[in-house]
């Protein structure tokens, strides 16, 4: 499963499904940004299901059009903005799903290999081969502190990438 919180679709790559991956590897984070246009007719704020979406429904756009036909000066296409704004992690503190587990519970599900090198890791040991716990998909992306977002690591391939 996804490891954005609320995503239940499989996994694609890094810990997500196709489409969180997509977003993230074109905007830099899993989830959608909150986008608003005011509609030209009504002067309401609303969200678009589609970036080219310019009225808040049907009526209005029917309203506008029967608007310009009566006032040619009146664009086809009316200027409207929209406002982006990007997901504030703050925001999606309430979202975060926590569960409950151990570091032996991390290195059992692991088989005792390290995740990203593929050796076995001296769990005992404070050298380049010991033990280290990574998030398989960060926090701040993922919300998602579970045993399945968690992977073992040497210490020595800690900081490289998988």
């Amino acid at each position: 499963m996804c490891a954005v919180a609320g995503c239940a679709n499989p996994v694609c790559a890094k810990g997500l499904c196709r489409s969180h991956y997509d977003r993230d590897r074109y905007s830099g984070s899993p989830l959608k940004p909150l986008r608003q246009r005011m509609c030209p007719q009504c002067h309401t704020w609303f969200d678009p299901k589609r970036s080219d979406q310019l009225f808040c429904s049907g009526r209005c756009r029917v309203a506008y059009k029967r608007a310009r036909d009566d006032d040619k000066s009146l664009p086809v296409k009316p200027e409207t903005t929209m406002y982006v704004r990007p997901v504030d992690v703050s925001e999606l503190e309430s979202e975060l799903v926590v569960e409950s587990f151990t570091d032996s519970q991390v290195v059992e599900k692991c088989g005792g290999l390290c995740a990203k090198c593929h050796e076995p890791v001296d769990v005992g040991s404070s050298g380049a081969d010991g033990a280290a716990f990574v998030w398989k998909v960060p926090l701040e992306k993922s919300h998602s502190a579970t045993l399945a977002n968690r992977l073992l690591v040497h210490k020595r391939c800690e900081g490289g990438t998988s």
